[in-house]
């Protein structure tokens, strides 16, 4: 991939071009067209789906153990919805920029329904490996939506747009395990006298998840449609497939980006994958009080979702400065916490660090990446980060049991002090004196 030159002002019209084929860089003042009703769509296509999805988490070992799987083909099946989000992601994303942003979320959306479907028909564990495979080639669809937000926002409310869709993941995450926990209890559904959804509970769940996905398509269909801006100039300077990731790795003004992708998801899933074993161990925590322990998570990254509105002022390097930092601070307290109270303290620290670098690193990219190749480049930095959260609980669990609670912490947070150093590199984008954005790279 040529590697985007950095935005110069221009000398006629006094815009602000650049010079790898992205079109002018909006002004402060000006706003995308229908971008706020197009943006709220989007949280709620965004927040539907992840709804789907986490109805699934809480049966998935249940459901798999009814035919016989051991932990290691439980652990695989779990695996398996993050691999093919590996292999899809950057795929979709790339599309996307060839043949817009709608066709590719419909087809996506599609491939979860089916996957669901799958799930709840299923009659072996071959089966449910097929309908995890299908439903995580069809939820890798994350960097369509941020590209989508990418073309339907200015730069100045960029970072505000990704925060939505973070925040649509917080929202989905929390409700989706609650809603899947209470369609699971059999004695919830027999005293609610529904005898055979109680008895087909763990098939019911994926029938459920596929009427949210089939919502999903449906609003997708009719009140979605494709973003005006964006740009076909120069694409073919870009490879597809393996070359494109290539290229894109090999850019070295989308590397710091593409690293903090990693480190910071990795971090946070190796955090989420022990503290359940933690505060067990610790602080003899139920799994309910584990639950409340993740919903309190989720709310505080909601939450700091308002705080995004500092980028106008601040960009988005210090916010993600401030974001790294946070998380750095909050994995080294995490196994050293005294009592319950000081665990949620932490644990909001670990939230709020994660609700501000996540949207602005995706923000920061998005800016970054040519504009005919965003969804790609995009794409890219998920399936990063899901590799994050295939490597992070994998390392996080060995850590755990072979050196003890103190080792898969110590180790995020040295993941994340290489993510603070790479945020130090990353270019400063703010308006001038004019109102036009400049990106000035630190010395």
């Amino acid at each position: 991939m040529e590697s985007p030159e950095s935005p110069t002002q221009s000398q006629d019209n006094g815009g602000t071009d650049r010079k790898d084929g992205a079109g002018p860089l909006q002004a402060p003042g000006e706003k995308a067209p229908k971008g706020k009703p197009l943006l709220l769509l989007l949280f709620f296509t965004v927040f539907i789906d992840l709804l789907g999805f986490g109805l699934i988490i809480p049966v998935m070992p249940t459901y798999a153990q009814q035919f016989h799987a051991t932990d290691f083909e439980v652990g695989l099946l779990i695996a398996s919805y993050s691999f093919a989000q590996f292999i899809f992601t950057p795929f979709w994303g790339r599309l996307s920029d060839k043949i817009g942003r709608r066709p590719v979320l419909l087809v996506s959306l599609l491939a979860s329904f089916i996957g669901y479907v799958i799930w709840g028909l299923s009659g072996s564990l071959v089966m449910l490996f097929v309908s995890r495979l299908v439903a995580g080639m069809g939820n890798a669809n994350i960097a369509v939506a941020q590209a989508y937000v990418s073309d339907v926002t200015t730069d100045e409310t960029r970072s505000k747009g990704m925060g939505a869709i973070f925040a649509a993941f917080g929202v989905g995450f929390v409700l989706g395990p609650a809603m899947g926990g209470f369609l699971s209890s059999k004695k919830m559904l027999l005293a609610m006298g529904l005898p055979w959804f109680a008895e087909h509970s763990l098939q019911v769940i994926g029938f459920v998840a596929a009427f949210f996905s089939l919502l999903d398509l449906v609003l997708t269909f009719f009140l979605l449609p494709e973003p005006e801006k964006r740009s076909h100039a120069g694409e073919e300077r870009y490879g597809v497939g393996a070359s494109f990731i290539a290229q894109t790795l090999a850019n070295k003004k989308l590397q710091s980006s593409l690293a903090i992708f990693f480190l910071a998801t990795f971090a946070f899933a190796n955090m989420e994958a022990t503290i359940v074993l933690l505060t067990s161990q610790k602080f003899h925590f139920t799994p309910v009080d584990n639950s409340l322990l993740f919903t309190w998570i989720g709310v505080c990254i909601c939450l700091i979702q308002g705080a995004h509105r500092a980028t106008k002022k601040y960009g988005e390097r210090k916010i993600i400065n401030v974001g790294t930092a946070l998380l750095t601070v909050g994995l080294f307290a995490t196994p050293f916490c005294p009592n319950v109270p000081t665990i949620y303290a932490v644990m909001a620290v670990l939230a709020i660090g994660s609700g501000l670098n996540t949207p602005c690193n995706q923000a920061m990219l998005s800016k970054l990446a040519p504009r005919e190749c965003v969804g790609g480049v995009l794409g890219v930095g998920q399936s990063l980060a899901t590799l994050g959260r295939i490597l992070g609980p994998a390392l996080g669990g060995y850590l755990f049991g072979r050196f003890g609670a103190v080792s898969p912490y110590m180790v995020g947070a040295c993941g994340m002090i290489l993510a603070f150093i790479c945020s130090l590199t990353l270019p400063s984008l703010l308006p001038d004196a004019t109102g036009k954005l400049e990106l000035e790279r630190q010395s």
